[in-house]
């Protein structure tokens, strides 16, 4: 019984995993990669949209703000560059001109 619960749990998981690396043809494309990079292996992106929450926080808060993971930070603050491909939609989130988050979800 425990073994089909875990089984379940991890399936469910599957989906929400956050990539690391997401192969473009026969090129990868990683976290740290520039703009750049990105344009030239996806191409532009099919809509572009800048976070709502990558306003500065006030001094008070910011010992708070340096306990955050780096994965929640990346994903709340940049740019998020979204492309549809081949039944995909893979979301590309830029933090200073590098790509900080790769998401690639089906539709």
């Amino acid at each position: 019984m425990r073994r089909y619960l875990v089984m379940v749990l991890l399936a469910c998981a599957y989906p929400a995993h956050a990539l690391e690396s997401l192969r473009v043809g026969s090129q990868l494309l990683v976290v740290g990669d520039s703009a750049a990079r990105v344009k030239a292996l996806l191409g532009k992106p099919s809509s572009h949209s800048k976070s709502s929450s990558s306003q500065k926080s006030s001094s008070k808060n910011s010992g708070n703000r340096k306990n955050k993971s780096a994965k929640s930070t990346a994903k709340d603050k940049g740019e998020k560059w979204q492309y549809r491909r081949d039944g995909h939609t893979t979301i590309i989130t830029m933090v200073d001109g590098k790509v900080a988050h790769i998401e690639d979800l089906p539709r």
